[in-house]
């Protein structure tokens, strides 16, 4: 395939992955009200797994082909440019609070997650046991989430969910359903086949690829509806969508990277990238804990952060070798 080819391979699955994904969501929102599901489960559960869909249909695909760097690459630069680029561009437009209801409880829960992932991953590699820990931890969420919001809304207390007055018609909520399945697969496809395309004509290591362009791109639908929310003034929503992403990015994708293991990872996100996705974590942590405000302040920071970090791992910057040198030295 020509360079063209793959690019537009790459440019097109971006595109198709992000409109099938809203898709998917919209119409899977739709048939889980007429089958009698609460609003609160379809909020909760429907839109939190459809917010990392594409970085799901990604792991299946990159990893059935053998290609699991790409994969990895995905979901670990996701949740790093989830915290530096999706929150980061909102909050500098308009400042945010995180005063959300379930906020803390759900950062506690994704710096769980991180922490298990990054001291697995440290000593051993992903195997469909670890699959089964992360897919029992994401399980362990959905169902927290439901009881804490289903006893908030039983005492009479707002925990910000939206009602959609607009409800899909049957021909329509079928339709959307077919765009997001069929498209799903097929804009991942073409992301795993023009990113390893790329990956071998340029001599760019696979997992690059994974945590730069793959990881932005599939972070650009929340990227966009963090800004709309931001101008609607609910950036609670925003913050909320980035913890929730996070934990199912990890837990679910992850996940289905693991059951396809035993899988090693490369050395970069144990010398690099891990170390950047810890410190988004903590980052997050920091504003929602304590409930700050994001400020335009801390939001050119984490822009900042986040242009270092793609520097620091096009430069293959080596963090674990420095600290374990440090510490040889001392």
């Amino acid at each position: 395939m020509p360079d063209i080819t793959l690019i537009a391979a790459l440019v097109g699955g971006l595109v198709i992955l992000a409109v099938a994904g809203d898709f998917l969501v919209n119409g899977a929102v739709a048939l889980a009200r007429r089958i009698g599901v609460s609003p609160l489960v379809a909020g909760i559960l429907i839109v939190g797994f459809g917010t990392s869909a594409p970085e799901m249909v990604v792991a299946v695909d990159a990893s059935s082909q053998g290609q699991p760097g790409i994969a990895i690459g995905n979901i670990v630069g996701s949740n790093i440019a989830n915290v530096w680029l999706v929150l980061a561009v909102p909050a500098f437009l308009i400042p945010l609070t995180t005063r959300q209801f379930g906020l803390r409880r759900s950062c506690w829960l994704m710096l769980s997650v991180t922490a298990l992932w990054i001291g697995w991953t440290a000593f051993l590699p992903l195997t469909p046991l670890f699959g089964f820990v992360l897919l029992g931890s994401l399980l362990l969420y959905s169902f927290l989430m439901i009881w804490w919001t289903s006893d908030a809304v039983r005492k009479g207390i707002d925990v910000g969910l939206e009602e959609d007055g607009q409800s899909l018609g049957t021909m329509a909520m079928y339709v959307n359903l077919a765009i997001g399945i069929v498209g799903l697969p097929l804009g991942a496809h073409l992301i795993v086949e023009g990113g390893v395309g790329i990956a071998r004509i340029y001599a760019v290591p696979e997992e690059v690829i994974g945590l730069t362009l793959l990881a932005v791109g599939t972070s650009l639908p929340e990227l966009g509806a963090g800004v709309a929310a931001a101008l609607r003034r609910r950036g609670e929503i925003v913050i909320g969508n980035v913890v929730g992403s996070n934990i199912f990015n990890l837990a679910g994708s992850g996940a289905i990277i693991a059951f396809f293991g035993p899988t090693d990872l490369a050395p970069t996100f144990l010398q690099f990238d891990h170390w950047a996705l810890a410190a988004a974590a903590i980052c997050l942590a920091l504003f929602v804990i304590p409930r700050s405000r994001v400020t335009r302040l801390a939001a050119l920071s984490m822009l900042l952060v986040y242009a270092v970090y793609i520097y620091g791992l096009v430069q293959g910057w080596d963090i674990t070798g420095e600290v374990e040198s440090w510490i040889g030295r001392s």
